[in-house]
């Protein structure tokens, strides 16, 4: 279980990184742009060329590759799945066909490179936001949220749900070893039964922690508002790096756009 909580920490680098130093505004500013960038190319190659400086950046920066590994398994499953879908029911020039019964698939150029552009804008977005969250920590980041203008309650909802996942993550986990050592997963049926009653524990016990985390809160002060940290100003220095990276970004952009290769 503690690798699912590592999968969906936030800021999980050390902080003696060279980019886990760089104020959070910048990074922040850097990676929209660079998740705009990819989502709004038409061509195959920008995303791709965002993906690999992402995983450049983690590798040069010895980021834990397993944690890397397990935070792209999903968004590569679903490009794989998306890029399917589109290959076999979009467009007309036929690569490849299987006759199954009254039905036929066909694998069409079009959809196979439609599919193949999508996929490269996920994971192109994905490469930018999984820098972002490794070097950087989560309060940094909810207050460069706010210091973006976001509305204060939705930065607020995401912060509860933050806190909300890593309880249900540490409740499952608690029920799980119990289970396994009164033999719950000895079987097919009683693994199933099992995880019945598992998804049913987790659930009330996570309402039970939610309702005792809202009491120390109350004790604690809360008056319907959570404190974030300030933000100092940013120095002309962070306003050149975070302007240099943007032009890079947009110019990239430009090109790829122009001049497709």
């Amino acid at each position: 279980m503690h690798r699912i909580l590592e999968l969906v920490a936030i800021g999980s680098s050390p902080d003696s990184s060279r980019l886990a130093r760089i104020d959070v505004r910048v990074k922040l500013i850097v990676a929209v742009a660079a998740i705009l960038a990819a989502v709004l190319s038409t061509r195959v190659w920008l995303p791709l060329v965002s993906l690999a400086v992402c995983l450049a950046v983690l590798t040069a920066s010895r980021a834990p590759l397993r944690i890397t590994l397990y935070r792209f398994t999903a968004p590569l499953g679903i490009t794989a799945a998306i890029c399917l879908l589109r290959a076999l029911t979009t467009g007309t020039t036929v690569l490849w066909s299987l006759p199954l019964g009254p039905w036929q698939l066909v694998l069409t150029r079009e959809g196979l490179a439609d599919g193949a552009l999508i996929g490269a804008r996920v994971l192109g977005s994905i490469g930018a936001i999984i820098v972002l969250c490794t070097f950087t920590q989560a309060h940094e980041l909810f207050a460069a949220l706010r210091w973006a203008r976001l509305p204060r309650t939705w930065v607020e909802i995401a912060m509860l749900m933050m806190r909300a996942i890593f309880t249900l993550f540490e409740q499952a986990g608690n029920v799980l070893a119990a289970q396994k050592v009164r033999l719950g997963r000895a079987g097919f049926r009683r693994s199933l039964a099992s995880l019945g009653s598992l998804a049913g524990i987790v659930l009330l016990r996570s309402l039970d922690q939610t309702e005792r985390t809202h009491e120390a809160m109350v004790v604690r002060g809360y008056r319907g508002t959570l404190p974030l940290p300030k933000l100092p100003p940013l120095t002309g220095r962070q306003r050149a790096v975070c302007g240099l990276a943007v032009a890079a970004i947009v110019a990239a952009f430009v090109l790829a756009e122009r001049w497709p290769l």
